[in-house]
């Protein structure tokens, strides 16, 4: 049930807030001994990044409101620990936070520790999360409590929240079709679709061989199997699609691969129009997240995702979404993902990029990452690089950075 707590005051003498709040003389309350926060949203968050004007040279500050439900916090009941599971972005200001709503059991009260001792907590009032906080919530019979420790996570990357910038027009990027942008070292390239990168070394699939570069210029065989596509990569593993439709995994660069474990049938996979982004899961220790999505066999957009732990592979869930949503993506070709500080970047045919903030669930259109005004081309390719800048090329030519 959800608390909110509208006042800030001292919580001192835990007995009598018991009986203001929760007894008066025509009503009998059953208490409880039972103490644990069960759910935890936070409020508007400012965040603060710097533009570079390109004619004067000077810097601006540019203030952004997040808003703190982007970024869903996960209650942790065995290590008592509440963090977010989406990074909120470089800039975010943790010295002022707003807290939205924090949900108990039984109705158990929750209290911010502070020098001054055990504060009840406002909507209204901000909180410095720059240090992880602790949080205690007491039972309604005043028998027992239980200590929380908040931590808020931001990403040591700049936010991709700037506007686009166009680096060049280069002549030799211009007609391509059928190609991919990926991260490649310290550069981002075009590539053939197909060509995957994983640990600093690019993968193929030429006829039943897999090859390997560490230059995207020679290639050499490592390993022979019976793939259809390369769909994709994270930090250990690689990603295809077997000749009968199955998902495959390799977690040693393409010499043996297995099927994956999926949580419906493998007819829901995408078929066609595949892209995949990955990015390190921080709630767990030594895993990946992976997003898949692309056409199905109904001509439909579809989303597959899968946390894996190094070494130990994971499942891959399935993501329907109601064919009324709001939030749904268009079916469209040439699909591009791309993930930065806690968001997922997506663009396709229908020229138009489509923000995923719960990891692949639902697909808004933000204006703050429309496509630049003056893109031209019929076919976009997007990735991030290892710095978390949007990268676009056209084939017309234009590249551009945000």
């Amino acid at each position: 049930m959800k608390r909110f707590y509208q006042t800030l005051c001292a919580f001192l003498v835990i007995s009598s807030v018991m009986t203001s709040c929760l007894k008066n003389d025509d009503t009998d309350i059953a208490y409880s001994n039972e103490a644990a926060i069960t759910g935890f949203v936070l409020g508007n968050i400012n965040c603060y990044t710097s533009s570079t004007s390109s004619s004067t040279g000077n810097d601006t500050i540019i203030k952004t409101v997040l808003t703190g439900s982007n970024y869903p916090m996960t209650v942790d009941q065995t290590s008592n620990s509440i963090y977010n599971t989406t990074e909120l972005p470089m800039g975010t200001d943790l010295k002022h936070v707003l807290i939205s709503s924090i949900s108990t059991k039984s109705n158990s009260i929750a209290a911010l520790s502070t020098d001054k001792g055990y504060l009840l907590v406002s909507t209204t009032d901000s909180i410095d999360f720059s240090e992880p906080r602790v949080f205690r919530v007491y039972s309604t019979d005043g028998t027992n409590f239980r200590d929380y420790t908040i931590s808020l996570i931001v990403s040591a990357t700049e936010s991709a929240i700037n506007a686009w910038k166009k680096t060049a027009t280069d002549s030799l990027l211009k007609d391509w079709t059928n190609k991919t942008l990926v991260a490649f070292s310290d550069s981002v390239q075009l590539v053939d679709k197909g060509i995957v990168v994983k640990g600093g070394k690019a993968y193929r699939l030429n006829g039943t061989t897999i090859e390997q570069s560490a230059n995207l210029t020679t290639w050499e065989a490592v390993a022979t199997a019976d793939l259809k596509q390369l769909i994709g990569a994270s930090t250990k593993e690689l990603y295809a699609l077997n000749n009968d439709g199955q998902l495959a995994c390799s977690q040693d660069n393409g010499l043996t691969w297995s099927i994956e474990t999926l949580d419906e049938d493998a007819s829901m996979l995408p078929t066609s129009q595949i892209a995949t982004t990955s990015w390190v899961y921080t709630p767990i220790d030594s895993a990946d997240c992976v997003l898949m999505g692309g056409l199905n066999q109904q001509g439909e957009m579809c989303f597959w995702r899968k946390i894996t732990q190094y070494g130990k592979g994971g499942q891959w869930i399935y993501m329907p979404i109601e064919s009324n949503s709001r939030f749904k993506m268009p079916a469209q070709d040439n699909l591009s993902l791309a993930y930065v500080n806690g968001e997922i970047f997506a663009v396709g045919s229908n020229h138009t990029i489509y923000v995923s903030r719960d990891q692949g669930i639902s697909w808004k259109v933000v204006s703050t990452y429309a496509l630049p005004a003056d893109a031209q081309g019929t076919e976009y390719a997007m990735t991030a690089d290892t710095q978390g800048n949007l990268w676009l090329v056209t084939n017309a030519g234009q590249i551009w950075k945000k």
